[in-house]
């Protein structure tokens, strides 16, 4: 190799590592030769920040709201998939809950089935204040802008779930999955099922999970 073409290498590389430098993008995970290295090129790097502890606690709605937590499951990226859906009051008391077995789906159809099936639901019995929780920013995202822009195969049903909460008090927000545990729960349990499946009272494969949220219990989320 000719002096020249290894300068030029050399420069190439160093320009190169010079700009994901001042990216600012991610965080180092490199070992001590690694660091020895970075060092003589005089880079500082990113390194990884400590993780921090957030609290999560369920909370009820206030009086006269009925809450909402919805899910969605899938096998695989676009496999056999399930939804489920738990209405609780302000004592935190079970008003009803389902899970429904889908066919093909993407994880993110599942979810917005979860909610638009939540909505149906809660049409049916006449209910006027709601307040939906999803694990899902996807899903949370649509419903605060009310935007109908969803795949073609689940619009019609997304669209009379706009219409639907134009008609109601409704508010709408996302939840970490670790308060969204009996949702999830009900969304597993409808890939087993055979026919879909309404309930007025808690499952015993929920209740604990009932309990737990009535007495306010914390969880904790590394972030």
């Amino acid at each position: 190799m000719e002096v020249g073409d290894f300068r030029s290498i050399l420069s190439l590389v160093w320009r190169a590592v010079s700009e994901v430098n001042g990216s600012k993008i991610g965080c180092m995970w490199n070992h001590m030769d690694d660091l020895l290295i970075l060092h003589r090129f005089g880079l500082q790097g990113r390194p990884s920040k400590a993780p921090v502890i957030k609290s999560v606690v369920w909370s009820p709605p206030a009086p006269g709201w009925i809450k909402v937590n919805t899910n969605g499951a899938s096998m695989g990226s676009s496999g056999v998939g399930g939804c489920g859906c738990i209405f609780r009051n302000c004592r935190g008391f079970v008003k009803g809950c389902f899970a429904f077995s889908l066919s093909q789906v993407f994880i993110f159809e599942a979810e917005l089935l979860a909610a638009s099936l939540a909505m149906n639901f809660i049409w049916k019995y006449g209910w006027h204040r709601i307040w939906l929780e999803s694990d899902s920013s996807y899903v949370v995202q649509l419903l605060s802008s009310r935007s109908e822009i969803v795949p073609l195969r689940v619009r019609q049903v997304w669209q009379r779930s706009i219409f639907q909460i134009s008609q109601m008090h409704f508010q709408v927000s996302y939840i970490f999955n670790e308060r969204n545990q009996i949702a999830d729960a009900l969304s597993k349990h409808a890939l087993e099922l055979q026919a879909d499946s309404w309930w007025f009272s808690t499952l015993p494969l929920c209740s604990s999970l009932v309990g737990n949220d009535c007495m306010g219990r914390e969880f904790f989320r590394l972030s």
